[in-house]
């Protein structure tokens, strides 16, 4: 299939993973934030904010299911996966991502608040489920299963489950080495890829949707960030 972009560092397939996959070279780190299973879209965005959309194939875990092996087949031996997921699907998602050795907590703090503003708790956090295809070392000092970074879609506009280029470039740097190849099948807007790019690996990103493949094309035509030492 020919790429709806790439350079030297990124290439963005545009189209369904589960098509696409199979086609692939194998790869050193898959880190992905597929749809959570929950039917999304959330309540505390405005009815004309455009981000105010439903997420593709999010009305239950059964895209994670069936994408889930073949990323697993595509991944080398004694190398790393990260998936995200909803801290309300944990049990089920679990059971797919079968083998994991932690759930990390993402914490958001407070910009990341959501809830029941009278009788709940402020929902912060969200999981990462992490596990090994095989066994290799973390880079850098043992780092701890709760990851604090502040934040809140709005610091990034353009999806509306979108993640921190920062905390992704953590995951990679923790999980990969320079020049090695990063699989997202789920792309979104490219944070995968843009963290990928600017701490020199690889990058195969998937996206069914084609307006976040143009979004994710431009994010990574801008100037590289520098996240040397990010690790810690």
């Amino acid at each position: 299939m020919k790429p709806y972009y790439q350079d030297d560092w990124a290439t963005i397939y545009h189209g369904d993973c589960r098509e696409i996959l199979p086609t692939l070279d194998k790869v050193d780190l898959v880190l992905t934030d597929p749809p959570y299973g929950v039917g999304y879209v959330t309540a505390w965005r405005s009815h004309g904010d455009p981000q105010r959309v439903p997420v593709a194939n999010d009305k239950d875990l059964s895209i994670l299911s069936a994408v889930w092996p073949l990323c697993m087949a595509l991944l080398k031996e004694d190398r790393h996966w990260y998936a995200f997921a909803s801290p309300r699907m944990m049990g089920p998602a679990g059971a797919i991502l079968e083998g994991f050795k932690h759930v990390l907590a993402w914490d958001k703090g407070d910009r990341g608040t959501v809830g029941d503003l009278e009788c709940g708790f402020g929902e912060a956090w969200e999981a990462i489920f992490y596990g090994m295809k095989g066994r290799r070392p973390l880079n850098g000092p043992r780092p701890r299963t709760v990851i604090r970074r502040d934040w809140s879609a709005t610091m990034d506009p353009v999806h509306p489950t979108v993640k921190p280029i920062t905390l992704l470039a953590q995951l990679v740097e923790w999980s990969s080495s320079p020049a090695e190849t990063v699989l997202d099948p789920f792309m979104g807007s490219g944070t995968t890829l843009r963290a990928a790019k600017d701490l020199n690996r690889k990058s195969i990103g998937i996206e069914i949707e084609e307006k976040y493949c143009e979004i994710a094309a431009n994010r990574l035509q801008q100037e590289v960030f520098d996240f040397t030492g990010a690790v810690g």
